[in-house]
């Protein structure tokens, strides 16, 4: 038995921080029975920056979710995405906890039979979960400060 076929399946959804990683999702993936069909794999991770959107300083973060209204609202994008012509598997993994700058907070896997199609539905995938999934974060900043945004 392969590595692969010992890997076992991920859903889409939120995760505890250190539960998954990018390659356990990439072996996941890899086990759809449409995966021959896929000529590339396309992986977002968003992480940690060290300013928020207004230009503050961010020293740590924590991320906090309704996890399973987060979940079902992850699968419905994931879901909405795999209609797409071309587009073998979507997975979605949000992971909650305390981050540190740098530390993955996000991964987004497409498998699609073209790159063209790939690429197009990773960018779409992270614009639709910024926009609707239930997770919040705590920006931690340097001046000991903290703020609580959507």
């Amino acid at each position: 038995m392969s590595d692969l076929e010992n890997t076992k399946k991920i859903e889409s959804g939120i995760y505890s921080k250190g539960k998954i990683d990018l390659e356990s999702i990439i072996k996941s993936i890899k086990q759809n029975s449409n995966i021959i069909e896929a000529g590339s794999i396309h992986t977002f991770t968003g992480i940690v920056r060290s300013t928020s959107k207004n230009g503050k300083p961010v020293v740590s973060m924590k991320i906090d979710a309704y996890d399973e209204l987060a979940s079902e609202s992850i699968k419905k994008i994931c879901e909405k995405l795999k209609q797409r012509e071309g587009i073998i598997d979507v997975k979605i993994v949000h992971l909650k906890g305390e981050f540190e700058l740098t530390e993955s907070l996000v991964y987004v896997v497409v498998a699609s039979a073209h790159r063209k199609e790939g690429f197009k539905t990773i960018s779409d995938a992270v614009e639709m979960y910024k926009e609707e999934i239930a997770v919040w974060k705590r920006e931690d900043f340097s001046n000991g400060s903290s703020e609580w945004i959507h």
